[in-house]
């Protein structure tokens, strides 16, 4: 009995033995996934030969919308060209790796506003992985409900806004790769960099968005925002206040060991600078050639020109006969009008006399810059732009201009107009030509809101309007506010 016992203890021993040895072989077997649930980018094209919490992609904002996209995963890496590296989701001890399936080179050509780049665009499968042509630093993105992936170069970052010499264009103001590729960081910097009061926001490419679906109802952000110490894609312009004003250095630094995104940015100061000169926020017209010559009968501002704090223009219906001059408020203080006769090209210098109307009633378009001390009056012109016109974004888009109806009192279009936003702007010969910035279409923008004519001003974007694709009349009255939309 006692041999027996012993037997059947020492069967039991050697069998949980076993048992234990088996469970250990088959952990081994397995891959140790100490990270948590999430996508990835790993492979010996990136800095992360392994799984790690640096290399996890993180939730995309869909700029169409502002809104977070629960399906859209974004990380910026940088690349080296001819090795591989993969995106997979880790989804407790799942690995699904999302490899190419049918992916092309996408030129965008900027168009959209998008960056101007060559970009691999198109579905995935499980399983693969990838590679680039070219070592650099990239953007790489995943929907998972279009089932789309995006590996998009970021050939440099601009610097843009109210606050820089070149305004919302940084052709001159990008900020280039500092020494050459490194997997574990990039660098891009400007130097001797004036900024002023106002905004800015960083882009790369000279783009604001990458489309991922056909129907552009997906975009992710190529800009950020937000703060300098705090990037947000998408996110609100960073606001410079005056007493920032000076020459700075401006980096924008991508590090293997952040994580996020990857991207931060710095500024630092290097000198002052002088302060510049102080222009009303203000202006208004007042005179019996455009009303009377009573404040509180007359009622005539005239509209800020986006990012040009010098100047100023208004469409307004001028009189047969009388004159009129200017002032920051409605009232008798700093105002001004003409010196001399009118130029060849019907401009006045700034001066103290009254401006005479032309002579012939009717709307005509003021513009005033108080930096080169000129007036100028002249015809109205008011273009469509964008995509109810062809998709069409150079200013001013001549198949868009409006017709001057001085014997029904208003500024009028009739035409078949593709579907999307409807957008409008005045044009003058003075927009393309200030220095440093020119003027934008959109910094002399408008829309009609409830009937009624909006300018944007210094404002932000405003509301969109959005038509079908259809035959429209278009009527604006600059001397009521009115504005309507008429389907023909």
């Amino acid at each position: 009995m006692r041999t027996t016992k012993f037997r059947f203890m020492w069967l039991l021993a050697a069998a949980a033995l076993a048992f234990t040895a088996c469970d250990k072989d088959d952990d081994n077997d397995k891959p140790q996934i100490l990270v948590e649930d999430g996508l990835y980018i790993v492979g010996e094209a990136t800095a992360w030969a392994d799984y790690d919490l640096k290399g996890q992609m993180v939730g995309g904002i869909n700029e169409v919308d502002k809104q977070p996209r629960s399906t859209m995963f974004e990380k910026y890496v940088a690349l080296e060209a001819g090795k591989t590296f993969k995106i997979v989701e880790i989804a407790g001890k799942q690995a699904i790796e999302y490899g190419p399936d049918n992916i092309a080179d996408v030129v965008t050509n900027g168009e959209n506003e998008q960056p101007n780049v060559t970009a691999k665009v198109g579905t995935y499968k499980t399983g693969g992985s990838y590679t680039v042509n070219e070592s650099g630093l990239y953007h790489v993105v995943i929907d998972k409900e279009l089932q789309k992936i995006a590996i998009i170069p970021v050939p440099y970052w601009g610097i843009l806004g109210g606050s820089t010499p070149y305004g919302w264009n940084d052709a001159d103001t990008k900020l280039e790769l500092v020494g050459s590729f490194d997997k574990q960081q990039m660098e891009f910097k400007i130097t001797d960099l004036e900024l002023r009061k106002g905004d800015f926001k960083f882009r790369y490419g000279s783009g604001w968005k990458f489309q991922l679906n056909d129907e552009g109802t997906v975009k992710v952000n190529t800009n950020f925002g937000g703060a300098v110490d705090d990037l947000v894609p998408g996110g609100d312009n960073i606001v410079l206040p005056v007493d920032k004003e000076g020459i700075y250095t401006v980096t924008m630094k991508w590090s293997a060991e952040t994580g996020g995104l990857g991207m931060t940015a710095s500024m630092t100061k290097t000198a002052d600078v002088e302060p510049l000169p102080e222009y009303p926020e203000t202006l208004f017209m007042i005179g019996d050639g455009v009303g009377d010559w009573v404040w509180d009968n007359t009622d005539l501002p005239m509209v800020p020109v986006h990012s040009h704090p010098y100047m100023f223009w208004k469409i307004v219906w001028m009189n047969e006969t009388g004159e009129f001059k200017f002032a920051p408020k409605k009232m008798w203080a700093n105002d001004f009008g003409k010196s001399g006769d009118m130029s060849a090209d019907s401009v006045y210098n700034k001066g103290s006399d009254n401006v005479p109307v032309p002579g012939t009633a009717g709307y005509y378009m003021v513009v005033v810059d108080l930096k080169n001390e000129k007036i100028s009056i002249s015809d109205v012109k008011v273009h469509l732009i964008g995509a109810t016109i062809g998709n069409l974004w150079d200013a001013p888009v001549a198949d868009g201009k409006f017709t001057v109806d001085n014997a029904n009192e208003v500024v009028t279009i009739t035409k078949s107009l593709s579907a999307g936003e409807l957008r409008m702007h005045v044009w003058h010969k003075w927009f393309p030509v200030q220095d440093p910035q020119p003027v934008a279409w959109w910094q002399a923008e408008f829309i009609i809101l409830n009937n009624k004519i909006e300018f944007r001003g210094t404002g932000g974007d405003q509301e969109r309007v959005n038509l079908t694709a259809g035959n429209y009349k278009i009527d604006l009255n600059f001397k009521t506010g009115a504005g309507s939309i008429t389907a023909q």
